[in-house]
Order: structure tokens, then C-alpha cells, then sequence
């Protein structure tokens, strides 16, 4: 069995903005509800991700640097139980 990667926003982690981080559109990720500034998420794709935290939210997009795996895990819980069925 192969590990899985869940995306919270998938993103192209080419693009940059002039500041130097990341952008992407916020109605492209899972959850758009729960993303908001300050928030540790998965960007990216599957062959190609980072754990990320998101500096701004404007006009439909969301701004966010990549940080290191040590750094997210500071920031959240990097694990997320799969939801039970009922």
C-alpha cells in the first residue's frame, strides 16, 4: 500500500507573487471555509507538495509561504484521523 497525500489547495508552487510566496485561488481548495490566515495546510499536488502557512486571503486568492515539516508541526497537528462511518 502506498501513502496517501490529501491537498488541502492545490496549487501550482511555481507561482509566485512579487513578494516571493506562493498564490493560488481559494475556490480551488477542499475546503475553502477553513482556510484563513495563519492556517498550516497541504499546497501543491501529489507528485508535488509542501506544507505551507498562509500569510493572506484578498479577492479570492490565498498568498502562502512553504515552511519546513518541522516548522508546521510547531504550528499544528500534522495528522488527521479519517472521519468513522457511522
Amino acid at each position: 500500500m502506498s501513502d496517501v497525500i490529501y491537498i488541502d489547495l492545490p496549487a501550482d508552487l511555481n507561482m509566485e507573487d512579487d513578494e516571493g510566496r506562493n498564490v493560488a485561488r481559494l475556490s480551488d481548495a477542499v475546503n475553502p471555509d477553513h482556510i484563513a490566515t495563519g492556517s498550516v495546510l497541504v499546497a501543491g499536488a501529489p507528485g508535488g507538495w509542501s506544507w505551507v502557512l498562509v500569510e493572506e486571503i484578498e479577492e479570492g486568492f490565498v498568498y502562502f509561504r512553504q515552511i519546513s515539516g518541522s516548522e508546521a508541526g510547531r504550528r499544528a497537528p500534522l495528522v488527521t484521523p479519517l472521519p468513522q462511518s457511522v
